[in-house]
């Protein structure tokens, strides 16, 4: 009974453990390399400081998924490492359906910002 339960332990933590990398060709088809920045971007208000402030506190990182069409994100993740939208997607804010979006002065005022009730999600780029 004992090693049973030992066997299951280690079967999950094998499964659950991520991929370590070093840069993108690390990791599988429909990945990317995260390696956590020292310093997280919260805001696009200093962005060409970027460069300069993102050192990170280790070269390893480990394989995330990039995110599909329809599936939730952030628009900030890809400045702070993360994978972000697949190819031909790009993260878009998406209002309920029964919500209208406010004015376009209005909604040009601050790219990142929550317009009313909805999310952000990958959606295919226009063309």
């Amino acid at each position: 009974m004992n090693t049973t339960l030992v066997v299951f332990a280690a079967a999950i933590v094998a499964v659950v453990q991520a991929t370590a990398c070093r840069v993108d060709s690390d990791c599988g088809t429909g990945q990317c390399c995260y390696i956590r920045p020292e310093f997280e971007v919260v805001s696009k208000k200093r962005q060409s400081l970027l460069p300069v402030i993102m050192p990170t506190a280790s070269d390893q990182g480990v394989c995330e998924d990039y995110h599909t069409a329809n599936s939730d994100c952030y628009p900030l993740e890809t400045m702070n490492g993360h994978c972000g939208c697949a190819l031909g997607t790009s993260c878009q804010f998406v209002p309920l359906p029964t919500m209208s979006m406010p004015s376009a002065v209005h909604a040009q005022a601050r790219k990142i910002f929550m317009p009313g009730p909805g999310s952000y999600k990958c959606v295919a780029k226009s063309p």
